[in-house]
């Protein structure tokens, strides 16, 4: 009786006796599925990524600050009112601030570093802002407009200083993470070096504009 090869493993059983054009052609088809299946796998793991690595280190850390400061921020008004403000924001942080910090963590692989740049410090942290105006617009009205200004100051100052800490290493999750006591021991000197890199910047500047060379008479005819 004669067996045909079901996949490119019966085409070395004994108990088959295939013809080689169709172990061949069950090898290519084999081979194609194994071919389409680890191209998808990268698109796969790049869709699932703010799921798999959902941040909740700067959750927990975000909560604590943006409701401390959204209270600070709206002190004129009652104090019934600053709380549950307060607490509107820490809760819809811990539920979506770790799905947005994901996709900052993300944004590393980008290989274009100001692209990476732009969609760590700006596109992300203002998709989170806009939901975040939104849900309290819904609960707290146009009360909501006392905060815009400084939200906005705020979140732009903390994602430029987030952008700084996960390039050096810190609140990271996944492979690259490493513990939450770690990081917290790492914060204040990422601070330091957060504030001070403008001066760095600015002394390598001038550094390097003195010691350019003097243009010769020759440069300066042909310019």
């Amino acid at each position: 009786m004669r067996y045909l090869p079901k996949n490119s493993a019966d085409c070395n059983s004994p108990l088959t006796v295939p013809s080689p054009s169709l172990c061949h052609a069950v090898r290519g088809l084999t081979g194609g599925r194994m071919a389409n299946r680890e191209a998808r796998a990268p698109r796969l793991a790049a869709l699932l990524f703010p799921f798999t690595h959902w941040n909740w280190k700067v959750a927990l850390l975000t909560a604590i600050l943006r409701g401390g400061v959204c209270i600070l921020a709206l002190r004129h008004m009652e104090l019934h009112a600053r709380q549950h403000f307060g607490l509107v924001e820490a809760a819809f942080v811990l539920l979506t601030c770790g799905f947005f910090s994901a996709l900052q963590q993300q944004s590393l692989h980008i290989a274009h570093e100001a692209l990476a740049w732009l969609a760590c410090v700006v596109v992300v942290p203002l998709a989170s802002l806009g939901c975040d105006a939104g849900l309290h617009f819904w609960l707290d009205g146009r009360q909501t407009s006392q905060l815009g200004l400084a939200a906005i100051v705020f979140t732009l100052f903390s994602s430029t200083m987030h952008w700084h800490m996960i390039r050096n290493g810190a609140l990271l999750v996944g492979d690259e993470a490493h513990s939450l006591s770690t990081d917290l021991r790492r914060i204040p000197r990422l601070v330091a070096t957060y504030f001070a890199s403008p001066v760095f910047w600015i002394g390598k500047t001038i550094g390097a504009v003195k010691s350019a060379p003097d243009p010769t008479i020759e440069e300066i005819a042909a310019a």
